[in-house]
């Protein structure tokens, strides 16, 4: 985004966010469109699984 870390260490959260919102505005990104419900349930059934495996 072109700020130095003491600008970004000056910043508020807000104030970063906004300015990482028009940044990502400014060079086309486009908001990812939200899950079904059912992609949902399997991301969340997925992760579960995941968590499961790993701590037992």
């Amino acid at each position: 985004m072109g700020f130095s870390p003491r600008e970004v260490d000056a910043m508020s959260l807000w104030e970063f966010h906004a300015a990482a919102d028009g940044y990502l505005r400014a060079n086309g990104a486009a908001k990812a469109a939200a899950p079904s419900a059912d992609e949902f349930d399997r991301a969340l059934y997925e992760h579960a699984a995941m968590e499961a495996a790993a701590f037992g």
